[in-house]
């Protein structure tokens, strides 16, 4: 082999090196994707969502959904599609921070953040999480699982389908039909 061969083969095997390094680089900077919940809606009897001292919970009567403690509100059933259809499914991305001090920063501590708990028919927890609002992206909020440290990004924002005003979950039924007597003569 000449010297000008050894020397391009060379040069190919430095790039080819670097070519891997850089991938596998790049591999550490993909966001890790996971379902914040790992629930599924018919194994779910009961949510409460809480903010602060606000507090309103959602249960399960046989086929349909009440509010719990509020008689005269039937449920939109939108808004429970919502819960199954976006809460569930919302996933958490990127790590933001690991750090417990910072929950404050991210609104994930307990006086700031939402919390939301699902339960079981036997009323065991299924899922708890507190979600807080983004500053910087509007279109996505931060998530922290109960009793864990860190906080995430999420894929979506799930702030505007969890509410604590039992009119946003309800709404007033319609007055009664009054049937009109035939007129006797």
């Amino acid at each position: 082999m000449t010297k000008s061969m050894k020397i391009l083969l060379g040069a190919l095997g430095l790039i080819i090196v670097v070519f891997f390094v850089s991938q596998s680089r790049q591999k550490r900077h993909l966001t890790q994707s996971a379902d914040v919940f790992l629930v599924i809606m018919d194994e779910v009897n009961k949510f409460d969502i809480q903010k602060d001292s606000l507090f309103i919970s959602i249960q399960r009567k046989d086929t349909s959904w009440q509010i719990v403690g509020n008689d005269s509100l039937l449920i939109q059933m939108n808004r429970i599609d919502d819960v199954e259809n976006k809460i569930l499914r919302v996933k958490r991305e990127s790590i933001v921070s690991n750090n417990s001090k910072k929950w404050k920063k991210f609104n994930v501590d307990d006086s700031l953040g939402l919390k939301l708990t699902f339960y079981g028919y036997n009323n065991e927890k299924l899922g708890e999480a507190i979600f807080g609002r983004s500053s910087s992206d509007w279109q996505r909020c931060y998530v922290r699982m109960v009793n864990e440290t860190e906080v995430f990004m999420t894929n979506e924002n799930i702030l505007n389908n969890l509410q604590t005003r039992p009119t946003f979950w309800g709404s007033k039924p319609p007055p009664p039909s009054i049937l009109e007597e035939p007129d006797s003569l």
